[in-house]
């Protein structure tokens, strides 16, 4: 969130994460408030109350487990927390919670009804908690969601990301949204029915699957190669660049110091990855 604020991108932020390190939301709030930004922080338990509290936290959402067995409080324990943040002097704007375990149900019907089922939930424990927030959602449900809070089960944002730059395992739902990121590797080796190029597990995040090269079979990837095969002749020549897409977007833009920008074969820009590893 600091850097978000130092960059201007909103003066509304959410940190949709709970930190129980002090230092670290006190900077954060300083930062914000030095932008002019508002930032809110969410909380589920007793203990992230209390850092959000003492480094001057001042507005929070309570997150609500929907499913997902990962954050989140239990919705109907969300009221009694939002009421303990309020004794301790924090303004509650509402609720929020993630469908996580269900972004890559590929069946849309499947999909949306189970989707729906967590954010009636989420909607329960905002009957108990309040406020003009319902926050939820991710990429591979986006478009199952209700904006509006008039439908039972309806949210009034969502929180997805990875849509801006997408990877091949988003790409599975047949999204509108279109891969805009690639690691730009060189091939260093070529065999007779094969080619290596420069790009391994140290540089992709693997956890959602092999990278895809267009045009190609990606055989495996290791420490700092990926080897490949074209679907058609002739293999790639040494120093030729392929463009590895990753499956999963988010590890894989933490692992370099850098992003470049391009238009075709025109590099536009250059952003630096602030908060690698942060």
């Amino acid at each position: 969130m600091s850097v978000l604020a130092e960059a201007g991108l909103g003066d509304d932020l959410l940190l949709a994460n709970e930190v129980v390190d002090i230092d670290r939301l006190s900077t954060m709030v300083d930062t914000a408030r030095t932008a002019g930004a508002r930032v809110t922080v969410a909380i589920d338990s007793d203990a992230t109350l209390s850092a959000a509290a003492a480094a001057g936290v001042a507005e929070v959402l309570i997150d609500v487990d929907v499913g997902l067995p990962r954050c989140g409080v239990a919705p109907d324990h969300a009221g009694d927390l939002a009421q303990r943040a309020t004794d301790a002097g924090l303004l509650v704007r509402g609720v929020m919670g993630y469908e996580g375990h269900l972004q890559m149900d590929l069946d849309p019907t499947s999909r949306a009804a189970r989707v729906r089922e967590s954010m009636l939930l989420l909607r329960a424990a905002h009957r108990d908690v309040g406020g003009d927030v319902v926050s939820a959602g991710g990429t591979g449900t986006h478009g199952d969601l209700t904006i509006g809070l008039h439908d039972p089960a309806g949210v009034s944002e969502v929180q997805a990301g990875s849509y801006a730059l997408m990877d091949t395992d988003y790409a599975r739902h047949g999204s509108p949204f279109s891969i805009a990121v690639a690691v730009v590797g060189t091939v260093i080796s070529v065999g007779q029915r094969h080619a290596v190029a420069d790009v391994g597990l140290k540089a992709l995040g693997m956890d959602h699957g092999a990278p895809t090269i267009d045009g190609a079979s990606v055989w495996f990837c290791s420490d700092e190669h990926i080897t490949f095969s074209p679907h058609e002749s002739p293999l790639p020549t040494v120093g030729e660049r392929v463009w590895v897409r990753p499956a999963h977007l988010d590890p894989t833009v933490a692992r370099h110091r850098v992003m470049w920008v391009v238009d075709g074969d025109e590099i536009i820009d250059r952003w630096a990855v602030d908060m690698r590893h942060w």
